[in-house]
């Protein structure tokens, strides 16, 4: 695979007409279009600007249709304007024309008015070995012919080290799902594992008494264990190819094939015909061409209706996984393309980057080596205190997240799963001789680094997060480590709050506007904040240094297995299926591992130490909330996010401070990215290392924007979540979340689960005003709208209604209330628990106590607040929601809410077992939406328009359902009985005579709107008889 960078070009004229990449660092390429609405200025304009060099580059090949005939010189017949601007550019430029060298007189065009030589292939250089092919006998339903231009590569010259190609294997483990072949790759497994001399030794394994001896058993036990697996999948399951495209062997069908191989063959003949012939063979290429197109059409709706239908009647947890899946597919995944000036692979270019950042550079040159103090005992350690067992490893093994990229290994948890009764006791055997001897397999310590872009150039590696892919048993290794690190490590600072149990982002945030708005109560001035961010904050760390502050906390045989865990590490970078050399890291914490966040937690732990003393540990803090808790508060810690808050002289003195620790631990804060938000009284210019740090009038810090003072600025949360949302949106209706996609029911669910999130987030701390309320909601029903297929103006309370989903101000009140409820419930080690004694009194004037005033809360949960629980919690949650259902229901003057039911559940139309026609009548019927779309004159009684009412009375339908006329409308009345789970025998007899006369009005309906005569529908009603106990 060779390395492709993209140009982007200033000019818009230019850049609207080309694309311009390097292939191979060597080889530029222009793909030009010149379409013949151009002006001859515009040409010349465009062909003045395309660069034809490029810094490093030794050739230029520009390709394209350039809508230019010129005549003799290519072996055409005729010249254009625009075939003699690009002939003298080629002159002025020596360029050389491989149509006129290659393929002379050989048409690239074909028309009813004749052939013509229109697209090129031009180079400024000689290229080695070329050839250029026309393939005049393919139809491609295009006027234009097919072109290829080959040419041999030169041989690379640069010494550098030339990336190695992998391959990594895949197996159909699919199968697996299938219980018989489970249960054989199981036994496989068992056979296999019999057979292993390393695992026939397991009991050898307590006699070894050398370091060196443990390591090759361990290493030795690893590869035979990952051999056996390899082996049973090969048995079993079989490998699959990487480049099978079977989605589109199973798109097409025989008669498709068909199609286009009769559409091939008259193109053929009519490549050769003469005269009448020519039209005859033209004219049948034209029917079979349209026929094809036809059948592929017809296909796609095909295997698009199945794909909506298996969606909607598979798990909803499934559905749900792949459609995320579809989604992360479509969207542009950016890769690391250095500058076209280096010659190197991408890959290596990206290795010596992380190379040198992981190279501990920054380091104190007096730092110790990366390893634990000198301890009185060394491996082997004592079993009794192992923290594994095989029931953890079971339960862990079980909820091991799956369809995750795996290690060097190549183990999936897929694959693991259905060995777990054999493969536990050989894993708790593998993991206590791992503790035993502070040691573990290098297949676990190798991590494939992949760089995942966060912002800005894609030419700049700085601009790429490293995520390590490590081995799944590594994974399962740390998860089961995990606990007992928990157990014995040292008291955290309470102002830290990232990757740690009950302390949420928006708890976070919440302490900050809390402690700003006791500052601004009890200082009257505004602090000033300043959002720190840590340049490479996780490959930096001195892990000497968490070594140090462990020891003393942690046993020395978890201490040692920690330090084989990191100290020992191996990287290689993955890039353009390619890796360059691995390389050990002197810093750093693996950004993918399970205890990476915790052991960061440790690293930066110091900080609020230097800011402010004495340290405020976990449940260590006695004094007085307003006095002296919260003035000593000027730093909040949420994983490497930092935010200062101080006023602007103290500020200057905490930026110095921050300055010392960074320098003392061997990491730098990066000032671009750093902001001030201050307030307009504050002109002091703060500096980091001398470099000013920028001022803003608002920060996003942890998705939330927060103005100066510490104020939440709530029409920007709200117009960001809008946004964020309408672009969720506005990707999703591209891929199903439409009227003409996924049922209403599972596309409403995915919009509640994927966009709705987005607009949700912060609003649960955002005591917003009715008007913000108002804005949200005008997005969720434009969302509703999209959904169902309403216009513009078509009403969304209906529609909420059949989905069960609530209006944006009961949503922001239900959330507000969980979040206080939440907040009530916190481990008395958070900051937020501390605060909250002094929050919840009405003298604080606290955002909190704001919140507090939330309709849910104040009305149903703030009287029994002392003895609320989670089960009590959400009964008053289905209470509330069903009174507000109740509120909107009695209140509404509209007819189509009022003959629905009055409950808070989906509505069974959406769910039973119909038709899609069937299914899209009676929901536009419960939607009130005439067939049509607009009133129409009855094709009965002209002097009359359809409406419902008329439809009752023209199509007999209370006579023909056997409903009383004192029942105005017999078709919502008969929905409304429909049942709501699979009832018993006697209870549904009358639907096997009711529900397929029922289909039968509103398919007659469907047609006479249309002004047809309806046929006699076929089996109405089937599905959902079928679906009816007999």
């Amino acid at each position: 695979m060779l390395p492709i960078h993209h140009i982007t070009h200033n000019n818009p004229l230019l850049a609207k007409y080309t694309l311009s990449i390097i292939i191979n660092s060597k080889i530029l390429i222009h793909c030009l279009y010149l379409p013949p609405s151009l002006e001859s200025d515009q040409i010349s304009e465009i062909l003045s600007l395309l660069p034809l060099d490029y810094p490093s580059t030794t050739k230029t090949i520009i390709c394209g249709d350039l809508n230019s005939r010129i005549g003799r010189l290519t072996g055409d017949t005729r010249w254009n304007p625009s075939g003699r601007i690009v002939y003298n550019w080629m002159e002025a430029h020596n360029l050389i024309l491989w149509n006129e060298r290659l393929a002379y007189g050989q048409p690239t065009s074909y028309t009813y008015q004749g052939t013509s030589i229109i697209d090129y292939f031009l180079s400024n250089h000689e290229l080695d070995t070329p050839s250029l092919v026309i393939r005049d006998d393919l139809s491609l339903s295009s006027n234009h012919t097919f072109m290829t231009l080959s040419f041999t590569l030169p041989s690379p010259l640069s010494t550098h080290h030339i990336s190695d190609e992998i391959a990594r294997p895949h197996w159909h483990i699919k199968k697996l799902k299938n219980v018989d072949l489970s249960d054989r790759y199981r036994d496989a497994f068992t056979n296999n594992l019999s057979s292993s001399t390393a695992i026939d030794t397991m009991e050898l394994s307590t006699s070894i008494q050398d370091i060196g001896a443990a390591r090759a058993y361990i290493e030795q036990f690893s590869t035979q264990l990952c051999q056996n697996i390899y082996t049973s999948l090969d048995q079993i399951c079989g490998k699959r190819a990487t480049t099978a495209d079977v989605f589109l062997k199973q798109f097409w069908t025989p008669e498709m094939t068909s199609a286009f191989n009769l559409k091939q063959s008259y193109y053929k003949k009519w490549r050769k015909a003469n005269g009448l012939n020519c039209l005859t063979y033209w004219l049948k290429h034209q029917e079979t061409d349209a026929l094809l197109k036809r059948l592929i059409q017809q296909r796609r709706r095909q295997t698009w209706r199945q794909f909506c239908d298996k969606m909607a009647k598979g798990e909803y947890t499934k559905a749900i996984a792949r459609f995320s899946r579809i989604r992360k597919n479509r969207s542009i995944k950016p890769s690391f393309s250095p500058d076209p000036s280096i010659t190197r692979a991408p890959a290596d270019v990206m290795a010596d980057h992380l190379q040198e950042i992981f190279a501990g550079q920054l380091l104190a040159s007096s730092a110790e080596p990366s390893s634990p103090s000198p301890t009185t005992s060394g491996p082997p350690f004592d079993l009794d205190l192992c923290p594994f067992s095989s029931d953890q490893i079971l339960e862990t093994l079980k909820h091991l997240p799956r369809k995750k990229a795996p290690g060097i290994d190549h183990i999936q948890t897929e694959m693991l799963l259905p060995l777990i009764p054999n493969l536990a006791p050989q894993l708790l055997h593998l993991f206590r001789v791992c503790w035993q001897w502070s040691y573990t397999p290098l297949s676990w310590r190798v991590a494939q680094v992949v760089p995942i872009h966060k912002k800005g150039s894609k030419t700049d590696p700085g601009n790429f997060r490293p995520i390590s892919l490590t081995s799944t048993f590594r994974k399962l290794f740390e998860k089961c480590l995990y606990p007992s690190l928990l157990d014995q490590n040292p008291p955290l600072d309470i102002a830290q709050g990232g990757f740690r149990a009950a302390r949420s982002s928006l708890d976070q945030v919440q302490c900050l506007i809390e402690i700003c708005s006791n500052l601004r109560r009890t200082n009257h001035t505004f602090p000033t904040l300043a959002f720190l961010d840590i340049k490479s904050a996780y490959d930096t760390v001195d892990r000497s240094y968490i070594w140090r502050t462990l020891q003393p906390h942690f046993c020395p045989a978890l201490l040692g297995i920690l330090n084989n865990l990191f100290d020992h590490v191996q990287i290689e970078i993955i890039l353009d299926n390619r890796v360059p050399y691995r390389f050990s890291p002197v810093t750093g914490v693996l950004q993918g591992s399970i205890l990476s966040p915790f052991l960061y937690s440790i690293y930066i732990n110091r900080l609020p130490a230097i800011l402010r003393q004495p340290l405020l540990l976990d449940n260590s803090f006695s004094g007085d909330i307003v006095t002296d808790l919260i003035p000593s508060l000027n730093c909040l810690l949420y994983a490497d996010d930092v935010v200062l808050i101080a006023p602007p002289a103290k500020l200057i003195d905490l930026l110095q401070q921050c300055e010392i620790h960074s320098y003392s631990l061997g990491y730098r804060w990066n000032p671009a990215k750093c902001v001030i938000v201050a307030p307009s009284t504050d002109a002091q210019t703060y500096h980091l290392y001398g470099t000013p740090i920028p001022k803003e009038s608002s920060f996003s810090y942890l998705g939330i924007p927060i103005k100066p003072g510490g104020l939440l600025d709530y029409p920007a949360l709200i117009q960001q979540n809008i946004n964020k949302a309408s672009h969720t949106m506005n990707q999703l209706a591209a891929i199903g979340l439409n009227s003409k996609g996924f049922p209403p029911l599972l596309a409403c669910r995915f919009y509640s689960q994927i966009v709705r999130a987005q607009l949700d987030y912060g609003l649960a701390i955002s005591p917003i005003t009715a008007k913000l309320i108002q804005k949200l909601d005008t997005f969720q029903n434009s969302c509703i709208r999209r959904i169902f297929g309403g216009h513009a103006r078509s009403s969304v309370q209906l529609m909420l209604h059949l989905v069960n989903l609530p209006s944006m101000r009961t949503r922001i009140s239900v959330l507000q209330a969980q979040y206080l409820f939440r907040s009530t419930n916190l481990p008395d080690d958070t900051l937020l628990a501390h605060l909250l004694p002094h929050l919840q009194s009405s003298s604080s004037r606290s955002h909190w106590y704001k919140l507090s005033t939330t309709r849910m809360w104040r009305s149903l949960c703030a009287p029994i607040i002392s003895t609320l629980d989670s089960k009590e919690f959400y009964s008053l949650r289905t209470e509330f929601l069903e009174q507000e259902f109740h509120d909107l229901y009695t209140g509404s003057t509209s007819i189509l809410l009022a003959s629905t039911r009055p409950t808070t559940q989906v509505d069974p139309i959406l769910w039973l077992p119909m038709t899609c026609s069937e299914r899209s009548r009676v929901l536009r019927w419960r939607l009130g939406w005439l067939p049509s779309g607009k009133p129409k004159e009855c094709i009965f009684r002209p002097d009359h328009n359809w409406s419902r009412r008329h439809v009752f009375k023209c199509l007999n339908v209370h006579r023909r359902l056997y409903i009383p006329q004192s029942v105005e409308d017999p078709i919502s009345h008969l929905l409304n009985l429909l049942p709501v789970h699979t009832p018993r025998p006697p209870d549904c007899r009358s639907w096997f005579t009711l529900w397929p006369v029922l289909c039968t009005i509103l398919h007659e309906l469907d047609y006479y709107f249309h002004d047809e005569l309806p046929p006699p529908p076929i089996d109405p009603g089937l599905k959902l008889l079928n679906w009816l106990p007999k």
